[in-house]
């Protein structure tokens, strides 16, 4: 049924505090009643909603699903009894709202991604395979921005991942990629695409891990990370490649603990995942197959009270 991640909303004590970390970071900026909206440049979709509260907090996560597969939610939902319920924020969009099994919030639309802004990467010169011909960098390069694509995936703590995977599979009906045990659990989309569009770590409680957008190239992975790391925002981990997805990342905290994710380059699984082979290993062998520096001990804190 669910077929793709559409935003997520965010609870914030300072608007103007996300605001410089989300502008920074990459994204466009819009004000919604007395909310702020981040977008993708040229891309015309929320990805952030910052919604003002006295604690940070994960609000919700939004989704997508086709006619078919809204029906079909709704018939698991009522066979689960899993009561959907009048919007619980004051946003200006519709669809149905529950809660999982830990108290989150989900939203689920009718609606598919808005297209992305079709930026290829540059020709790379690969032993046998030299397409570029010419300079690819030159002093001008150092002025490069990063552009975030689109928001590819959020991870969440859970008190239990099992009991998660249960319900966002069986009931919300995405597929397992990838896992170590009742540590982390990585999910895909029902109609196959990103290795995960939302995984779940193990926590004492639940909250936001990180969310992830995909840049267009490795240049704009560092680029914007030094971008933030020069202004002083913190480290996260990286530069690095994951095992689980394959992907480049860095990731940088916010201004509350949580992390923002750059990405490039992640596994893609078919619609028809009958010959994708989920991982079940432990954490270290999936966290990554090489990286800048070990991941600090903080990169698996929650950071939300409870």
């Amino acid at each position: 049924m669910i077929r793709s991640l559409l935003h997520i909303g965010i609870v914030v004590p300072d608007l103007e505090v996300g605001r410089a970390f989300y502008e920074l970071f990459g994204l466009h900026a819009t004000a919604s009643g007395r909310d702020l909206v981040f977008r993708c440049p040229g891309r015309d979709q929320d990805q952030v909603r910052l919604m003002p509260g006295e604690k940070k907090k994960l609000a919700y996560a939004a989704f997508g699903t086709n006619e078919t597969g809204m029906a079909e939610l709704k018939r698991r939902l009522e066979k689960a009894a899993v009561p959907v319920v009048a919007a619980p924020f004051d946003v200006p969009f519709g669809g149905i709202w529950f809660q999982d099994p830990h108290a989150d919030w989900i939203n689920v639309q009718v609606a598919e991604p808005a297209p992305t802004l079709s930026v290829l990467p540059p020709e790379v010169n690969a032993h046998g395979r030299y397409r570029r011909v010419g300079r690819a960098c030159d002093p001008s390069t150092r002025n490069k921005k990063a552009v975030p694509l689109r928001l590819g995936h959020l991870i969440k703590f859970s008190p239990d991942v099992n009991v998660s995977v249960d319900f966002y599979t069986d009931v919300l009906g995405l597929r397992m990629s990838d896992r170590c045990m009742d540590i982390l659990a990585f999910l895909h989309g029902s109609a196959g695409g990103d290795h995960h569009l939302v995984a779940f770590a193990k926590s004492s409680h639940t909250g936001l891990h990180h969310i992830s957008f995909e840049v267009s190239d490795l240049d704009q992975i560092e680029i914007g990370a030094q971008t933030l790391l020069s202004a002083g925002y913190k480290d996260g981990f990286g530069l690095g490649r994951h095992v689980g997805g394959s992907n480049y990342f860095h990731y940088i905290r916010d201004p509350w603990g949580s992390l923002a994710e750059y990405f490039w380059d992640i596994d893609v699984i078919p619609e028809d995942d009958s010959d994708w082979v989920p991982l079940n290993v432990p954490p270290e062998e999936v966290t990554a197959v090489w990286a800048s520096s070990p991941p600090p001990e903080d990169f698996v804190v929650n950071f939300e009270e409870p």
